[in-house]
This record gives C-alpha cells, structure tokens and sequence, in this order.
C-alpha cells in the first residue's frame, strides 16, 4: 500500500512539473522570440543557422562593396560630364580666337579664360572617391595630376595596362575596374597630350602675332579628349548595369537565407501561441489530478 501511495503520488508530482516546465519553455520562447538560445538545446538546427548568419554576412559585405563602387561610378560619370562641358567651352573659345578678325589683346582675354579652364579640367580629374583618387588607375593614393612652377602638367597615376582595381561582389564574382587620365589625355610624352597642346595653346594666344592655324589645329586634341572620355562613359555605365545585377541577385538570395534562418531562429507565433493554449490545459489538468491524488493520500498511508 506504501509503495502504491509513493508511486502515484511521484506521478502526479512529476506530472505537474513536466506540465509546467512544458508550458514555462513556450512561455520563455515567446518572451524571447527563439526556438532556443543555447547550442545545446537544437544542434543540428543551430549548426544551419551558424551557416546561414556566416552567409548573411559575406552577402551584407558583397552589398556593401556594390553600393561603394557603384558610388564610385556616379561620381567618375559625373565627373566626366563635367569635364565634357568644360571642354565644349574651351573649343568654342578657340574658334572664336581662331577667327581672322582676333586682335592680339582679345585672344589673350581668351586665353585667360581657357587657363581658367583647363586649371579647373587639371582639378576635376584630382577628384577622390573617400580617400582615392578616381582617376589615378591603380595608384589611388597618388594625385594623378600635379603642375610645376613653369605650367608643365604631369601624370603620376598608372598605365590603363598596370592592372585592375578588384572588388568581391557575389560568391566567385569579381568586379574589376580602372580609370586612369591617361585614357583621355594621353601621357606626358603622348602625341595627344591634352595638358601640354593647351600650354602651347596658351603661349599662341599670348603671341604679340597670331598664328589662327596653329590655333584651330588645337580642335583636334580637343576631339580626341570628348571621344576618349564618351568611351569612358561607356565603360562606366556598362559598370553599373554589371554592379545593379549582381546588387539584385544578392538581395534575392539574403532574402532567401533570411528567411530560412528565421523558420529555424524565430519562433512561429501563431504556432507558439497554440502551443501555449495547449501547453496550459496540460497544465492545469496535471493540477486536477495531483490534487485528487495527493489529497486523497494521507499520514496513515505512510504508517
């Protein structure tokens, strides 16, 4: 009789605490919105979100380097337009000062205003994406341009064939890039090196007599410059339709990932709540019953 007494009683008592653990557990997910907070409790299913997270992370940095080079590009368009439009100005400043009619004190006037311009061109192709310089291929920490005290303008950034600049945007994607002045300009010792034909542009125009050949023979550089950075532009929005369609691809997989490590982190709350209402009827049914078995049980049970 002892035996049976201690029996139920043990039952009903270990009832009520697995109830009650039971419901506490849902009770606790909810609170916390987690399946589970310890390793220990789902291994398998922690071991795919570790996974998942480490993904999510490598994915949020590819995104991130996206978002930097496709500013980049914007900038290096825009910079370009500008340019372009400082260019137009110079070569309708040369047609006018190639015109017969030009006296020596106009043309320097012109020239005047085309140093203006060509200092502002010089200061454009200097710009720096944060801390790099855009224009310098892959010598960003060079300033591509610099002028010494008689005028002369020298390049200091890398060849077109020095290499590329390199970004990891997808998972085995990289995106390769380099824009150097010397692309549009020439270098220093080029044939078509828009810096040096302006400074001889420049000592034309100041000439006490006017050669207005010479002078409309520096169109041509012109030309080449406005072509070179239309085929820059090109490039540059070829870039950002590449960057866009990695950007999308990416997004479309952390969502996918996303997902996936929130049906196995998070808890489902509607399904939570179920198991709660369920949780609570075990619950209060273990109460009913060890309160019918243990105040059914009394000391003489036990004598």
């Amino acid at each position: 009789m002892r035996i049976a007494t201690s029996t139920m009683t043990n039952m009903a008592t270990g009832s009520i605490n697995n109830a009650y653990e039971s419901y506490l557990n849902i009770l606790n997910k909810i609170a916390s919105n987690k399946n589970f907070t310890k390793m220990s409790e789902n291994p398998v299913d922690g071991s795919k979100i570790l996974k998942l997270k480490e993904q999510l992370s490598k994915l949020e940095l590819y995104q991130s380097n996206i978002t930097a080079a496709t500013n980049e590009m914007d900038l290096v368009y825009d910079t370009l337009g500008s340019v372009t439009d400082e260019i137009s100005a110079i070569n309708s400043l040369i047609v006018e000062a190639s015109n017969a009619t030009t006296t020596p004190d106009s043309a320097k006037a012109i020239a005047n205003e085309i140093k203006q311009r060509v200092n502002s061109i010089r200061d454009k192709m200097n710009t720096k994406y944060m801390d790099n310089y855009v224009f310098s291929g892959t010598y960003t920490e060079t300033q591509p341009y610099t002028v010494d005290d008689d005028g002369n303008t020298t390049y200091n950034g890398s060849s077109k064939e020095a290499g590329k600049r390199n970004l990891t945007i997808a998972e085995g994607e990289t995106f390769s890039y380099n824009f150097t002045g010397e692309e549009i300009f020439g270098t220093q010792d080029g044939v078509n090196d828009f810096f040096s034909q302006m400074k001889e542009l420049d000592e034309l125009l100041n000439a006490d007599t006017l050669d207005y050949d010479a002078i409309r023979d520096k169109l041509n550089i012109l030309d080449t410059a406005t072509k070179n950075i239309t085929q820059m532009q090109g490039t540059v929005s070829a870039y950002v339709s590449k960057l866009d369609s990695a950007k999308d691809a990416n997004t479309d997989t952390i969502t996918k990932l996303t997902e996936d490590r929130v049906d196995l982190e998070e808890v489902d709350i509607i399904k939570a709540a179920s198991d709660l209402a369920s949780a609570q009827t075990a619950l209060q049914a273990s109460y009913l019953l060890g309160t019918t078995v243990l105040g059914s049980v009394s000391l003489l049970d036990y004598l």
